[in-house]
């Protein structure tokens, strides 16, 4: 059966994830390029002292695109399974598209 999750449970899975988001954009389109198609995966610990796995996966955007999209998600750290998920698009003059 499942659960819906509490409002805290999603403002700390909230937390997370857009400090992920923030700390990425700060990385430049020539990195990005450098590791499209190869996942990346992290522990991060929220406010309530939980583990979550985050993994960030970059892909073009579209077909014949220098454009670059960046998904990260958050999973939980045992059964890997996706709790939420964002991504923005990254240009090669380091303009984010949403």
């Amino acid at each position: 059966m499942f659960r819906t999750p509490f409002v805290w449970d999603v403002r700390i899975r909230r937390e997370i994830l857009e400090d992920e988001i923030a700390h990425l954009r700060d990385l430049p389109h020539s990195l990005w390029r450098d590791v499209v198609s190869r996942p990346m995966l992290k522990t991060a610990h929220g406010r309530d002292n939980r583990a979550y796995r985050v993994r960030t996966t970059a892909a073009w955007a579209f077909p014949g695109s220098e454009d670059i999209r960046v998904t990260v998600s958050l999973e939980t750290s045992n059964l890997h399974r996706r709790l939420m998920s964002q991504s923005f698009v990254i240009t090669p003059e380091n303009r984010f598209l949403e």
